[in-house]
């Protein structure tokens, strides 16, 4: 229960550090830049956030270490996304690069594989189309015969 308190704590302290360090540009060039001062600013969010939900003394330091360790590469990641010379030349922020090209890729994908199963599924929807028509005509044939042969 305290180890799966521990993870939960940080992973989370891990996430608000990594978007904190993505929206503050001081912050994340310190840290990239400076592991001294990543591991102090990770113990001390892991800390604040462990007393803020009542994670007493080993619990929040293990989140803190825990933390740290997955700050280095979330680290590595803001760099390159943000501050690295290529996400600069495309505008300091390659994942919103990427996502403008690749989405019309994903959407014609999309597109490519609902009419790949459409045509696939011709022989389904026809036989279902039969059966609708079938059972339609019946119930129709039925409720016209006893419509007449029903007069008291």
């Amino acid at each position: 229960m305290l180890f799966n308190m521990m993870l939960t704590l940080a992973v989370a302290s891990s996430a608000l550090e990594l978007t904190l360090a993505a929206r503050i540009k001081p912050w994340r060039m310190l840290c990239a830049k400076y592991s001294g001062a990543n591991m102090i600013m990770s113990l001390l969010l892991s800390f604040v956030i462990g007393i803020a939900f009542g994670a007493q003394g080993v619990i929040a330091m293990g989140a803190g270490v825990i933390s740290t360790m997955l700050s280095y590469p979330g680290y590595k990641f803001l760099y390159w996304n943000y501050d690295s010379p290529e996400a600069l030349a495309q505008g300091g922020n390659r994942v919103a690069f990427y996502w403008v090209q690749w989405k019309q890729v994903l959407v014609d994908f999309g597109n490519l594989v609902y009419k790949i199963l459409r045509f696939v599924t011709i022989p389904i929807r026809f036989i279902r189309w039969i059966s609708t028509k079938i059972h339609s005509t019946k119930n129709r044939r039925i409720a016209n015969v006893t419509s007449h042969t029903a007069t008291p």
